[in-house]
């Protein structure tokens, strides 16, 4: 089934990709003092809840949106999760080059199981399929399955501290300061996607729908919360540990915010067509390509350029590595379209 592309999501995931790429040039290349003073805060605040949460909570309405076949779902899954260990080679090219010549006694193991965001996809993708299988369309199950998944953090031990060299762990559950994108919380969000889709489905069924009063107050009383937590969500943005590991407030807050942004990306794309969302939407279309090919540039340059760069030369990198990357997408279009021809 071919599911018609939504200028609004691929908007949003454009626009989450950009977050993403600031923050990584700041994390990876941004002189110390820039990092931790109040730019490099923004920087990860904006490389938060605007960026993974989306991605992942978008994957999940589409994951509903698409019905498509367990197999599918587990062939792609699978894939991407080959992907994720493939860009954690890729990556780390230099550096895994350095340990084989003998000029860096890191453990290359450590690089190539790193943890991923595209690894956690994938196993989103894979764990879903079960559950659409088993679950059905049961919007209540899933519910209250976000809550029990949420709740598993607080009841499990710390595994970190029984196995704190262990290499499969981080992937699924721990504090691991090196873990990015735990199982536990971050396929919450995926859920959470899945589960807004199907009651959509439900509440636009309901004639409860028409009540445009109800509406409003729901609105403004999401909004207000909002406001009221940004605080909040700001301050666990700003502390990796807090966000790559964090609890049901923190998730609660991302929901909120995702919501908003979601609502406010429908009214930018209905009343906006220019160059700028054009692109932002290109990215979208493109996401996993555009990530792959940054973060091997990214990764590679580290090696040599690591907390090095001040203003200027970060606002350079970044417009560079974005026109890099985005040519090398376009490389890679017309390469998968001149395969096509030639099979056809």
């Amino acid at each position: 089934m071919e599911v018609k592309r939504s200028r609004t999501s691929d908007f949003i995931k454009g626009v989450a990709l950009v977050a993403m790429v600031q923050f990584v040039l700041v994390e990876y290349f941004a002189k110390p003092e820039i990092f931790t003073g109040l730019a490099g805060k923004i920087s990860m605040f904006l490389g938060g809840a605007p960026a993974a949460p989306v991605f992942l909570t978008v994957m999940g309405y589409y994951l509903a949106v698409g019905k498509k076949s367990l197999r599918a779902m587990m062939i792609r899954g699978f894939s991407l999760i080959a992907l994720g260990f493939l860009l954690n080679i890729l990556r780390n090219a230099v550096l895994l080059w350095h340990i084989f010549q003998g000029l860096s006694n890191q453990n290359p193991w450590d690089l190539i199981l790193g943890t991923d965001i595209l690894i956690l996809a994938g196993a989103s993708a894979v764990v879903m399929a079960l559950l659409i299988k088993v679950l059905k369309g049961h919007v209540l199950a899933y519910l209250a399955l976000i809550i029990l998944f949420l709740l598993l953090q607080y009841i499990v031990p710390p595994v970190e501290k029984t196995f704190p060299t262990s290499h499969l762990a981080p992937f699924i559950y721990g504090k691991y300061p090196h873990a990015l994108f735990p199982f536990i919380p971050w396929f919450a969000y995926v859920l959470a996607g899945y589960a807004f889709y199907l009651f959509k489905q439900f509440f636009v069924a309901d004639s409860f729908k028409h009540n445009q009063t109800v509406k409003i107050v729901l609105l403004v009383l999401s909004g207000l919360l909002l406001l009221l937590t940004l605080p909040f969500g700001f301050n666990v943005s700003i502390k990796p540990i807090f966000f790559f590991h964090h609890g049901i407030l923190f998730f609660l807050f991302c929901v909120n915010f995702v919501f908003w942004w979601l609502l406010l990306a429908r009214a930018i794309v209905n009343r906006v067509n220019n160059p700028v969302t054009q692109y932002l939407e290109y990215l979208g279309k493109n996401v996993t390509v555009f990530y792959v090919m940054f973060m091997v540039l990214a990764g590679n340059l580290l090696q040599s350029m690591q907390k090095t760069m001040d203003y200027p030369e970060l606002v350079l990198w970044f417009l560079g590595l974005m026109l890099l990357s985005s040519l090398l997408v376009k490389l890679w279009e017309k390469a998968g379209k001149g395969k096509q021809n030639s099979n056809s």
